[in-house]
Formats: structure tokens, sequence, C-alpha cells
């Protein structure tokens, strides 16, 4: 099942258009990283590199804020004297209030993941981008099951 398919199926589809990215765009993220991107993440750009619904509605996931996350987390780096060094081939493909980053090891079709915390400390995530997709799917899908979640969407 395509990446957008399995949001609409979970019922995500909702506040926010389904948008992907021009091939144009996904240059630019990549020169952004100064990375090549694996063909699965590229082909999660093309359908909904934008935006995705509620699918991390409240991180940066989408286009252009991708561009700058592995900045960001250099910054954060640099001015918090964190001992971590960013790996040359690592795509940051997501940020979390600036606390917690999301990777990737470029150089296989669909790389695990990592989480870097902004103590330098890094976790294993996903054993590759497409099950950070299911995973992050299924988790969105709970908090807009709940109660707290569908007040949240009476309230958007």
């Amino acid at each position: 099942m395509m990446f957008s398919e399995l949001i609409i199926s979970s019922g995500l589809d909702q506040k926010r258009a389904i948008r992907g990215l021009t091939e144009e765009e996904i240059e630019a993220v990549e020169n952004g990283q100064g990375v090549q991107l694996p063909a699965r993440y590229k082909a999660f750009l093309r359908e909904c590199g934008r935006s995705a619904g509620l699918l991390c509605y409240d991180i940066h996931f989408f286009y252009p804020a991708i561009k700058r996350l592995k900045g960001m987390l250099q910054e954060l780096i640099d001015e918090e004297n964190v001992d971590f060094k960013i790996p040359n081939d690592a795509f940051i493909f997501a940020g979390y209030q600036g606390s917690q980053f999301h990777y990737f090891i470029c150089g296989n079709d669909d790389p695990p993941t990592f989480r870097v915390f902004d103590n330098g400390v890094v976790e294993p995530g996903a054993s590759s981008f497409t099950e950070y997709f299911h995973a992050a799917i299924g988790e969105y899908h709970r908090t807009f099951s709940s109660e707290f979640g569908k007040k949240l969407l009476e309230d958007w």
C-alpha cells in the first residue's frame, strides 16, 4: 500500500490535504542536508512530503522544514556542547520541540532509523523508514481515536 493510502485508510486524512513534493523540491531537500536520499523516502516525499493530514502535524516532518533539520540539530549540538557528531551521510527527517531528532543513514533503499536526544543520547528506532511510518500511523490513529483526540479535532 502506498503512503497516502495508509493515511487515508487510517482516517488521518483530515484538516490538512495530503500533498507531495516535486522532483525539484526533493532535490532541494537533498541539497539542504547534503545527501542522496533513499528510494523509499523519496517515494514518501513524492506522495506526502508537504503535508499528510493529521499525521505528524505537530512536528518538523515536512517540506520546507526538513531542508533545515540537519542545521537545526548542529546548532543545538554547538550551543549545548553536546557530545554527538552528525554522520555526514545522515538525513534528519523529523524534529520534535528541539529536544529530539529522528534520522537515518543514507545508503540503502529503506534504511533503519535512529533517535538522538538533546543530550546526545542515541537510541535505535525502527528497522526501516517504512516501519517508522507504519508505527507513526498507528500512534496518530490511536491519539485521534481517543477522547482527547476527538476533542482536539473539535477544537481545531
